[in-house]
């Protein structure tokens, strides 16, 4: 029993003799997709009188849903006094969410391999994971109002917010920078190009979250589904010229809107990142923040957990006023009311299956 205690004493000494003393600094992206890696690369720089052996670079206390890929890290060459090494591993983002990474540490077994010394340096970053999706090839939009106003403030480009669409005579109180003067030499009398403001098509883009506090798990699975449809539908109207107005709430309520050609594709993102569930309906939140909006609003895409009385009438508020409205349904079991018997009030009103979403969904 001394003989082992000793021995055991002596490589504690050891270890904490071969301390590793070395400073790093990681370098990856700030977002990430559920189900990706991550890559991480890592720059150690060796600090110590008398050098370091066997280290390993890895994640100091990773975060639930983020595993670090190799578990055990990666290995560093021997490294002198002022000496640096380069190491690269990865993180293993298994669920969307926003995650704080507390930083990076070196460690050593060495020499017997009982003990494990490290070093930590402090590198707290927001890690966001976007929720994984099947990007689509074709979104069915239902016809309404098809042109709405004042959407040349959430474009890309600066400069005039108007379109060209002729020229006419000039009338008292026309802008003299208007004037075409070819055409007025031409015809012998002031003539000026005419414009009119333009006009893009605006899509209202709506979530939802409720989910009960006593909900089983496949419950909340929908919920990571509809959230993952949300963001392919969000992909699709970011390819395309719209604007988007996205709705979600949850403990929180999220409004975002976002103009065309803006990359506006991160933003949504990083709100469907960070929503949650909600243990209450969020319609009554979310309707009246709607109707400050309706005007301006084309149409609305739904995207429910469920087709109940209470989803049911907020959808026939929408359509009372004139607003066209897809409705899509995110949901392993059987729905709380027939979509399919609305009939031609209705529409025809998708149900997406669990196995659906994982085989992926191309079309809606």
């Amino acid at each position: 029993m001394a003989y082992f205690a000793g021995f055991w004493f002596v490589a504690l000494c050891a270890t904490l003799l071969f301390r590793p003393k070395a400073k790093l600094n990681a370098l990856h992206a700030e977002r990430a997709s559920a189900g990706s890696v991550l890559p991480v690369e890592i720059v150690v720089e060796e600090t110590g009188r008398l050098g370091s052996l066997d280290l390993r670079v890895l994640p100091h206390r990773l975060p639930p849903g983020i595993d670090a890929e190799p578990p055990e890290g990666a290995d560093l060459p021997p490294l002198r006094r002022g000496e640096s090494a380069t190491a690269r591993l990865g993180l293993y983002c298994a669920k969307r969410g926003v995650y704080r990474l507390l930083g990076f540490k070196v460690e050593t077994d060495y020499p017997f391999g009982l003990f494990r010394a490290y070093t930590f340096t402090p590198q707290e970053r927001t890690l966001l994971v976007y929720p994984a999706f099947t990007r689509l090839t074709r979104l069915e939009l239902p016809s309404g109002r098809l042109y709405q106003p004042g959407g040349v403030a959430l474009a890309s480009a600066l400069g005039e917010s108007t379109e060209f669409i002729g020229n006419r005579e000039f009338r008292d109180g026309d802008n003299v920078r208007d004037i075409d003067w070819r055409a007025s030499a031409r015809l012998d009398k002031l003539i000026v190009r005419e414009y009119r403001e333009e006009y893009f098509v605006r899509v209202a883009l709506v979530l939802d979250t409720f989910v009960s506090k006593k909900a089983a798990p496949a419950r909340r699975a929908d919920f990571e589904r509809a959230v993952s449809v949300c963001a392919a539908v969000g992909d699709y109207l970011a390819r395309q010229e719209y604007i988007v107005d996205l709705f979600a709430a949850g403990p929180n309520l999220y409004h975002l809107t976002a103009g065309r050609g803006l990359a506006y594709l991160d933003q949504i993102l990083d709100i469907l990142a960070c929503v949650d569930e909600s243990g209450e309906e969020p319609f009554r939140t979310i309707e009246p923040e709607i109707a400050e909006h309706l005007s301006q609003i084309s149409a609305l895409v739904c995207v429910f957990l469920d087709w109940n009385e209470e989803r049911r009438r907020f959808v026939y508020n929408l359509r009372a006023q004139g607003v066209a409205v897809k409705v899509v349904i995110v949901r392993d079991a059987p729905c709380g009311m027939d979509p399919s018997a609305e009939g031609g009030s209705s529409g025809y009103v998708p149900v997406l299956s669990a196995a659906d979403v994982q085989r992926g969904v191309a079309e809606l």
